[in-house]
This record gives structure tokens, sequence and C-alpha cells, in this order.
């Protein structure tokens, strides 16, 4: 039952691919601009084996990796205590709306100015784009976590500490998942967005690199591998999603095959 969409979506891109190739051959765009994709695969496996993708890969996933956990470490806790008490979110509410609707990339250039350019500067605007997602998303699962959960916690004698790990972390799983998955990809846009306004490495500053040199298949490739990349990493996270919310997903086939 899972094989077929799986299929079908290979199948998909197989045929965007030759699609790609028939298009460069009929010479609807000029062949520097949209070479054909067998000269992009080409140059995708040969960057490849050099090693000059992988290695520019490497330092984007550097920059985002550090961004992203630093966000996760500070929003978790936050999120929870948000969710959980009325003054607090009442306390961070109008500083987190009004700088959550700034992008990330107006964020980039007093990043500069104060950090430099450089990989802690990177590190900074991914944080600062992670970081309401994954604050947000926590604080709405636990607000939605049912209020007899509590009242039982707190009957039993349960303190603050053990109901925030206990009860309240558990309970905010799947809205945590949900914006760990919603950062994510922000992470990794944000982070090769900063390398091309301000970097001297990385996949963005290398992808800018390519196109100001004219290097278009080589442009071309590193896109095809950020988006490869990209994909393996949203796989990676909802794996790590199913297999540490086992009980959630189980609890809702079962509501879903009730009567």
């Amino acid at each position: 039952m899972s094989r077929r969409p799986r299929w079908q979506g290979l199948a998909f891109c197989l045929a965007m691919g030759l699609a790609w190739e028939a298009v460069a051959l009929v010479g609807l765009f000029p062949s520097r601009l949209f070479p054909p994709f067998s000269l992009v695969l080409t140059k995708l496996m040969d960057l490849n084996i050099q090693g000059t993708l992988p290695s520019a890969l490497a330092v984007t996933l550097g920059h985002m990796a550090a961004g992203f956990f630093l966000a996760a470490m500070l929003s978790i806790p936050c999120g929870i205590a948000m969710g959980h008490s009325r003054r607090i979110e009442d306390l961070f509410s109008p500083t987190v709306e009004s700088l959550r609707s700034l992008p990330p990339g107006v964020v980039v250039l007093p990043a500069m100015l104060f950090l430099g350019i450089g990989g802690l500067m990177h590190v900074f605007v991914v944080f600062f784009a992670c970081v309401f997602p994954i604050l947000l998303n926590t604080a709405d699962s636990v607000r939605s976590i049912p209020k007899p959960f509590l009242d039982t916690a707190r009957n039993l004698g349960v303190g603050r500490l053990r109901l925030a790990c206990e009860v309240l972390a558990p309970a905010a799983l799947p809205g945590l998942f949900s914006g760990l998955k919603t950062a994510m990809p922000v992470a990794f846009i944000v982070a090769m967005i900063s390398e091309m306004v301000g970097g001297s490495e990385g996949l963005g500053h290398y992808l800018l690199r390519s196109q100001r040199s004219f290097d278009i298949p080589e442009m071309y490739a590193g896109i095809i591998e950020a988006s490869l990349a990209g994909m393996v990493l949203s796989k990676g996270l909802s794996i790590l999603e199913m297999r540490c919310l086992t009980w959630y997903f189980a609890r809702n086939s079962l509501l879903r095959n009730t009567p």
C-alpha cells in the first residue's frame, strides 16, 4: 500500500527530467541558460566525486544544525511555559508577534553589523528563523492538553518540574514535532540565503558564485543537490517522529478504525 505512491513519485520525477531534457534539446531557451538535464546530472556526479558539493553542503548543514538546535533548546521550554501559564504568555506575546513577522532575510543585515561575515552570523539568522515556529507550535500543543490530565496530576501531588517533564512535555510532543517539521526546511533555506548575502563558503555561496561566473550547469547541479538534501532531512525527521510518537499514531489509527 505504501509502495505505490513511492513509485508514482519517482515516475513523476523521471518525467520532469525527461521534459527538461526535451525542452533543452528543442532550444526553447538559450542553451547557456538552460542546459540539458543530462549535462546537469553529469556535473552533479562529477562535483560529488570531486567533493565540491559535499563539502559546501556540509558547511551549510553545519550552520543549519547549530541554529536549529539552539532554537529548539530555547523554544521548547519557553513554549511549554507560554502554553501553560497565561501570565507568561501575556508577557511574551507582544514581542513574539512583532518579531515573528520579520522576514529572516531582514535580520541578516543587522546580524552582519554585529557578528560580521562568518559562521556565527549564519547560525544566528537560522536561530531567529526557527525560534518562532517551534515556540508557537509547542505552546499551542500545551494549551490543547485536556484539563482533566493536569487536574489529575495536581491531585496526585505532582510538582511543577515533574508536571512539565512528565505531563506537559510528552503531551506536547505531536505539536512540538509539527513545529520542528515546519522549522527544518526554513532553517535550510535561511542558511543558504544568509550564505548568499554575506558568506564566503557553503552551498548558498557556491550557487551564487556559479551564477555570477556563468557556470550554469554547476549552478543547477547545486540546486539539485540542495533539493535532495532537503528531501533527506525531511524524511529523516519524519522517521524520527514515527519512532518517538508510536503511541500517538497508533491511537489515531485506532480512532479512525473505530466505528
